[in-house]
């Protein structure tokens, strides 16, 4: 069992995905769902300064993942890690991958070859890390662009491999880019063609993949 304490936080203004009734939150992860989209503005404003161009539906609020620590920083005060994910993935014993041991050993944690992505990614709480979008100098207008512009997959990530902080990124999410994936679930644990990974991203096929 873990020692830290983490959560997902999930800002969702839309429609809940058809499978919502069969996800489930990975095992020892609190959850913060945030569907209010009027308060996430105020929030926006708030802790920000600047006015949040999204709409409901609207895929822009991917483009606030790294800001998440400050916009919620009241809600996760006691957590050790916070971090984002995505409804359409499935996961297995996350705790085997992700232990106290490995995440002691880091500031940010991504599931994904080279760059902080969305459907996994784990920060340390703390002021530094809460505050590390601020130091790419165009961030402003990052989150002003009224399009969703993947920021957070480039010139954040580029901004994290420059701050000296202790990063890693893992690939234990098994082939996601598959539109029909094979998978099973058996005690708790995830498989993939017969091999056991951490998680799976269905982002390809968008159906419940179990």
């Amino acid at each position: 069992m873990s020692n830290l304490k983490k959560i997902m936080i999930t800002p969702y203004f839309g429609k809940f995905p058809e499978w919502m009734d069969k996800y489930e939150k990975p095992v020892g992860y609190d959850w913060l769902l945030d569907t209010d989209l009027d308060k996430f503005r105020i929030r926006v404003k708030e802790k920000l300064g600047i006015d949040y161009p999204g709409t409901e539906g609207s895929g822009k609020v991917w483009d606030y993942r790294g800001c998440l620590g400050l916009l919620y920083e009241e809600e996760i005060k006691g957590y050790d890690f916070w971090g984002h994910t995505d409804f359409d993935c499935v996961y297995g014993d996350v705790n085997k991958w992700v232990t106290d041991e490995f995440l002691s050993q880091l500031d940010v944690h991504s599931n994904h070859i080279d760059y902080v992505n969305g459907c996994w990614s784990l920060y340390r709480n703390t002021p530094r890390v809460n505050n590390l979008f601020k130091e790419f100098f165009e961030w402003r207008e990052k989150l002003t662009d009224p399009e969703a512009n993947g920021w957070i997959e480039k010139e954040f990530t580029e901004t994290l491999e420059k701050s000296g902080l202790r990063y890693k990124y893992t690939f234990w999410q098994g082939n996601p880019y598959t539109t029909t994936p094979i998978l099973e679930k058996i005690d708790g644990k995830l498989y993939q063609d017969f091999e056991e990974i951490m998680m799976f991203h269905f982002r390809r096929s968008k159906k419940w993949p179990l």
